[in-house]
């Protein structure tokens, strides 16, 4: 019997005893093709996280590298956070000079903008509310910050002390563009003081409606008036032209070169400085491999009991066979192929089960069910979106873990001695 003969025949074989027991073989595969549309689904429900918020975090927040003065986390606690006021009494001076430097030591860095923020009071009128003042060069602004649109009125302008506010404070102070307000904070110092902001536009980012809270955008020139730090900035931001890829090398050569020379600064990626922008991610991405690792430990359970039913069932048959002079390795090819068939059937009906409920997510959206979730998403709804890979590195994964599955119980079969197979009854 040729090879080709021979491995026809086992494929063949392999095929008759699966269909022989068409309702166990049925909740196998349907069990694996769920499980199997679930790892596809979470494959792309995690990069739709990453798309929807980490992506324009780092567009309009984050940027890829930060830099900050070598000392801005000595005050007890060792860490900066990227969403507090930062500590106002260890700024970087020249930030413009910070942001030259840094271009000239790694020229994948492509623009930069000088960043100070401060915790205010905002009042107007009669009303008054807790804001975060985020002062920015308006000149930068569109090289660094390009996801920061208006929806109403208009970007400021260097010197004329203008704010960009969203629409929850619009709506709680009762502001319009056109209006004044003003922002009373302490100097760095501790002493009182205040600032009057004309409201130029009204804002808002895509994907971090959630995020946006009090926050306001506001010409950076106001904010050192109202800290009495001019010509300061609590950060830069850095913007690369890869999109981010090689930002941590970019912040270990940046750093290097701050310790080699003694300027006291200190660079950070976006992952170092994400905060909750990618803590949602990182969450999601561990319960989706949790998830995984259930999955593949349910199916393998379910294949390797299905083939080791199929090995007591057929223990008489498998000794005729190698009574009439079939190998081993044909006893045990056999057996392996009712897992790869069983996974195979599995693996095409999940990847087309999720690419089908990707397809429909991508129309209809993910909804978010809590406030929690809204934050995750960053909105409340996700779209995920459907990738090649997305439909194709699941399914074959778990068509190995079914092959690994099946090889246990076919080695024992193989491995039977013709004389007592037959004598089983």
């Amino acid at each position: 019997m040729s090879r080709f003969r021979a491995a026809s025949f086992i494929l063949r074989l392999a095929f008759r005893n699966l269909a022989r027991h068409r309702r166990r073989s049925g909740l196998t595969i349907t069990a694996l093709a769920f499980g199997i549309a679930l790892m596809v689904l979470g494959q792309a429900w995690t990069e739709a996280m990453e798309r929807a918020v980490v992506d324009p975090a780092k567009n309009a927040t984050l940027g890829h590298v930060q830099v900050y003065r070598s000392d801005a986390a000595d005050d007890g606690t060792g860490e900066i956070s990227f969403i507090m006021p930062q500590n106002n009494y260890r700024l970087l001076d020249a930030p413009g000079a910070v942001i030259t430097e840094a271009r000239r030591i790694d020229p994948r860095i492509q623009s930069g903008i000088a960043r100070l923020t401060v915790g205010a009071l905002l009042s107007f009128r009669e009303t008054t509310m807790d804001g975060l003042l985020i002062g920015i060069d308006p000149k930068a602004r569109p090289a660094t910050y390009p996801a920061l649109a208006v929806v109403e009125g208009r970007h400021f302008e260097a010197g004329e002390n203008g704010v960009l506010i969203n629409r929850g404070v619009a709506k709680r102070l009762g502001l319009a563009v056109g209006d004044e307000f003003v922002a009373l904070g302490t100097t760095s110092d501790g002493r009182l003081n205040g600032v009057k902001l004309k409201v130029t536009g009204i804002y808002s980012i895509k994907g971090l409606e959630a995020y946006e809270w009090g926050s306001c955008w506001v010409d950076i020139a106001a904010v050192q008036q109202l800290l009495d730090v001019p010509g300061q900035a609590g950060t830069v931001i850095l913007r690369m032209s890869d999109g981010g890829r090689e930002a941590r090398d970019v912040r270990d050569r940046l750093n290097a070169a701050y310790a080699a020379k003694g300027v006291k600064a200190r660079a950070f990626t976006w992952e170092d400085m994400g905060g909750p922008f990618i803590g949602g991610m990182l969450v999601t991405q561990f319960i989706a491999t949790i998830m995984n690792f259930v999955m593949g430990i349910i199916v393998a359970a379910g294949v390797l009991n299905t083939v080791l039913m199929a090995t007591f069932e057929r223990t008489r048959e498998m000794g005729t066979m190698r009574a009439m002079g079939a190998r081993k390795r044909d006893v045990l090819a056999v057996f392996l192929a009712e897992g790869f068939f069983l996974g195979a059937i599995g693996a095409l009906s999940g990847a087309l089960l999720g690419a089908g409920m990707i397809s429909w997510f991508a129309s209809h959206g993910i909804p978010a069910f809590g406030e929690a979730q809204k934050y995750t998403y960053g909105g409340d709804r996700l779209y995920p979106i459907l990738h090649l890979m997305d439909v194709v590195k699941p399914p074959v994964i778990m068509l190995a873990v079914c092959v690994l599955a099946a090889f246990l119980p076919s080695l024992s079969a193989s491995r039977q001695r013709p004389a007592e197979s037959l004598r089983y009854v």
